[in-house]
């Protein structure tokens, strides 16, 4: 394993933006990753993991320590029956690449996670959730190595404390475990999940849809609402806000605010694009997952833009490097003018998404109301 220096990150990330890595390297294994690390505890610098770039935001100054990517590959079956299969991946396989691969052995779970930028290893660290599935419900265990102990281990689904768009990988744990495996458990029983608008819209009346005709609409809908980053130019990280989760009083206020200073059409808007959850436990009650995309619509951010960053019209969630040529100072400044938008005019504190890497405390002021 070489460790290079000066290394620009912005052709390693979905947003084609970002300064130099002091240092980089390329792990392969449990060894490279070993080596890695002692070399940053000489060195005296930090380590920031990268998988395949999506769903990070690197400063214009870049990281002033090692950037390790994690670039692995494999897909291997590890178990079989009549009704599942285990699938275990490696965590740099390109994640489109595995749904497809799921969905051409029509094994159900993944067909809802189509063409979604970035690596397998981000999946299990952010939840990663589309169309009404989530990680969550497909992981069996993650395969990594301890940074601490220096060992191999395997954490188990109820150890991974997943939640909205989080898990102890990128909490509690954040920087000690590296992904190297995940194993998957999908299904040959046919399951498709279709709660959503869009995929509802389509398949009403039908049976069954068939799974690579549910993977073909979602990546339809997402070519229509989310720019796949793959040059500079429209470049992104996948949503840039998270949807915000309320209890029920704080809902209702939120319906109230809307229809106070909206109008009651747009509360009733609210009601029916809203995501509710129910909890076993009585002190958590009734979540509801508003969508961001529809506060951002309602408060007339659409098509807003500082420098070459913009808000996109057809999926406000995503910030795109418009020009090919936008910088991160231009990314964040968009960002805090849209989040101090929306609770200047409703009240809700939204917040962003991507990991935002090299950046100092004076520049996320604001950032997080």
């Amino acid at each position: 394993m070489k460790i290079l220096k000066n290394i620009k990150l912005a052709p390693y990330t979905t947003f084609k933006i970002g300064g130099e890595a002091r240092y980089f390297c390329e792990a392969r294994d449990q060894f490279d990753a070993l080596a890695a690390f002692e070399f940053a505890k000489e060195k005296k610098v930090p380590v920031f993991l990268l998988g395949g770039g999506s769903n990070v935001l690197v400063s214009d100054e870049g990281f002033k320590g090692l950037v390790m990517r994690i670039v692995n590959k494999g897909i291997e079956i590890i178990s079989e029956s009549q009704h599942q299969v285990l699938l275990k991946v490696a965590s740099g396989e390109v994640w489109d690449d595995v749904v497809s691969f799921a969905v051409g052995n029509n094994w159900w779970g993944m067909e809802n996670l189509s063409h979604i930028p970035g690596s397998t290893g981000a999946i299990a660290v952010q939840n990663v959730g589309a169309y009404g599935q989530e990680a969550k419900n497909l992981i069996e265990l993650v395969t990594i190595f301890d940074t601490v102990d220096h060992t191999i281990k395997n954490i188990e689904l109820p150890e991974c404390e997943f939640g909205y768009r989080r898990s102890i990988f990128n909490k509690k744990e954040k920087g000690r475990y590296i992904i190297f495996y995940i194993t998957f458990r999908l299904s040959k029983l046919a399951n498709p999940i279709l709660e959503y608008r869009d995929l509802y819209a389509k398949f009403k009346g039908q049976k069954k849809p068939l799974i690579d005709e549910i993977r073909k609409e979602i990546i339809k809908i997402r070519d229509m609402k989310y720019p796949f980053p793959v040059k500079a130019k429209n470049g992104n990280a996948g949503s840039f806000f998270k949807n915000p989760i309320l209890n029920a009083g704080q809902f209702n206020v939120l319906k109230a605010v809307l229809g106070s200073n909206f109008g009651p059409e747009t509360a009733e808007k609210l009601q029916s694009r809203v995501f509710i959850t129910s909890h076993s436990s009585s002190f958590r009650g009734e979540e509801y997952k508003v969508p961001a995309a529809f506060l951002l619509e309602i408060c007339g951010l659409k098509d807003v833009q500082v420098g070459g960053a913009k808000i996109n019209h057809n999926q406000p969630l995503i910030v795109l490097n418009e020009t090919g040529k936008a910088t991160a100072k231009d990314v964040l400044s968009l960002a805090k003018k849209v989040l101090l938008a929306v609770y200047a005019k409703i009240g809700v504190k939204l917040l962003p998404e991507p990991e935002l890497v090299g950046f100092s405390k004076k520049d996320l002021e604001n950032l997080y109301i």
